[in-house]
């Protein structure tokens, strides 16, 4: 019976173990460009798309596109991928993903368009 108990505490404890390493990377955190380049690792960053910039190399498959973050500060980005289909009435821009040399290297992007329920 006591070995029974002591098997069930070491499993559940492994299981809290393991959630919490999952949940913890998991977690990407809202950054500046700033802070992104000090930090390193996969970070969030919201800001504003210069859609003017925006253009798709068909080549190399790559979406490039400046982003201003909510500091102001700009930085070109690059995304494997075409835009997302309301790419151009967004209000906002989230990437994900890392800076690397001086450009955000985006895995995501995900944008925040108007609402058509707010008034005008």
């Amino acid at each position: 019976m006591k070995k029974k108990f002591v098997l069930i505490v070491l499993v559940i404890a492994a299981f809290a173990v393991f959630a919490a390493t999952a949940f913890r990377s998991a977690l990407t955190p809202y950054v500046t460009f700033a802070e992104a380049g000090r930090r390193g690792g996969s970070v969030q960053v919201s800001g504003t798309a210069d859609k003017a910039t925006a253009h798709l190399d068909v080549e190399t498959g790559l979406l490039h596109f400046n982003l201003t973050d909510r500091a102001g500060q700009t930085v070109p980005v690059q995304f494997a991928g075409a835009p997302p289909g309301n790419f151009d009435e967004a209000e906002s821009v989230v990437v994900v993903g890392n800076l690397h040399d001086g450009v955000f290297e985006a895995r995501k992007i995900l944008v925040k368009c108007p609402s058509k329920y707010q008034a005008k």
